[in-house]
């Protein structure tokens, strides 16, 4: 089995702990005194429920039964992020076959009308899942659901991730969190999918390596270390900013000229509306992207694999763009490796062959695209996933 990797935020959980949590039991720990032995006990981790009648599952790590484990359990391997448990939650199957869950907590506190509160939840992808969805959101209601069904619950305010994440990531943690004004008097928590299926995006993961048993038809994920703190306690509040396009939205837009869908040009929109490059004398476009948005870009893998996940794919069309707009320049792409993948041949060639192929794959020339091997040089000790990536670098061609 691999082990099992954590996002290091750890700004982000110090400032959790230093902060007003109004979710009363944010990790799941087990409040009830009988034993975890089987799936569907969320209500074992008080106030914790599910609103509908199909019942979210909790992981302990105080359980003989393997199906409930943690670490190990019936979809695969996580440690928690923060304690001793978490909780887990269908939010796809194939044909519905399997009814979503949903987990219902409380707070603290009603929530205060006209106020501002940075709601966060973390995610990880089950190893034995065959997909990963996108549209996993948390919803504030000042009513406890109690659902006599097992629909698709729906609300117009949950909390997603603006770019519409596909949560892919296995083995680690990933936070989903956003900036919600209250109406006044809200009191519970509703984590789930509330998107109907039609308007999902699906993708197929591969099953990872060390894991026999069959991949289940669903999207499920595991969940933990929930919170709604006041804005004014936190700093940023925002799970979607790209590093150095933090002000800035990338849109796609098709022309009527283009006969390939490879050349697709993608454009920064600035804040205030207008385009990034704009030239105010004839309307006309310079470079879309400057090299300081590309220079420096990290492309993230996930342990030990060399597959581009969606997201990834996004940051390296931005690479493309900026290409096809610059054809003087050219990028090297070095790719590294953590200490903990020493055991996996040339992984940060490999890495690097996966982002050579795709820029290739858009109609860039292979001269325009030089590869280098870093290996584990500049390794940071504290956050491992750091270290699985690509460099994209900009020079001047020849």
């Amino acid at each position: 089995m691999r082990q099992t990797l954590f996002i290091l935020l750890s700004f982000m959980i110090t400032a959790v702990y230093a902060q007003t949590n109004l979710v009363e039991n944010p990790t799941f720990k087990q409040t009830e005194k009988k034993a975890v032995k089987e799936t569907k006990q969320i209500a074992y981790a008080a106030p914790w429920t599910s609103p509908t009648l199909e019942s979210a599952d909790l992981y302990v790590t105080k359980t003989k039964s393997g199906m409930v484990g943690v670490p190990e359990n019936q979809y695969g391997e996580e440690k928690p992020m923060v304690g001793d448990s978490y909780a887990g939650i269908v939010a796809y199957s194939y044909k519905s076959k399997i009814p979503r869950t949903y987990l219902q907590g409380k707070l603290t506190e009603k929530l205060e009308a006209g106020k501002e509160y940075c709601v966060t939840f973390h995610v990880s992808l089950a190893d034995l899942s065959k997909y990963a969805v996108n549209h996993l959101g948390i919803a504030l209601t000042d009513k406890e659901l109690k659902e006599n069904n097992s629909d698709v619950l729906q609300f117009d305010n949950a909390i997603e991730s603006k770019r519409l994440t596909v949560y892919e990531q296995q083995f680690y943690w990933v936070p989903v969190c956003g900036k919600y004004k209250a109406k006044g008097g809200e009191e519970y928590v509703v984590i789930g999918n509330f998107t109907p299926e039609e308007k999902l995006t699906l993708n197929k993961i591969k099953r990872p390596r060390g894991f026999t048993k069959p991949q289940t038809y669903d999207a499920y994920y595991y969940i933990d270390n929930v919170s709604v703190v006041p804005s004014e306690e936190v700093d940023k509040c925002d799970c979607d900013v790209i590093p150095g396009m933090e002000n800035a939205q990338t849109v796609e837009r098709d022309f009527t000229s283009d006969k390939d869908v490879n050349t697709k040009t993608l454009k920064i929109i600035n804040t205030d509306g207008t385009e990034a490059g704009m030239d105010g004398q004839d309307g006309g476009t310079k470079a879309a992207f400057s090299d300081k948005n590309i220079d420096g870009m990290t492309i993230s893998f996930n342990p030990k694999s060399f597959d581009l996940s969606a997201d990834e794919v996004k940051k390296l069309d931005m690479v493309v763009a900026y290409m096809k707009e610059n054809i003087d320049e050219k990028v090297v792409a070095t790719g590294f490796i953590d200490p903990s993948e020493s055991d996996v041949d040339k992984l940060d060639g490999k890495r690097v062959s996966s982002v050579y192929k795709y820029i290739l794959s858009k109609g860039i020339e292979k001269e325009r695209v030089e590869r280098e091997m870093g290996g584990k040089e500049g390794a940071d000790a504290k956050d491992k996933l750091k270290n699985m990536r690509v460099l994209i670098k900009t020079q001047s061609a020849e």
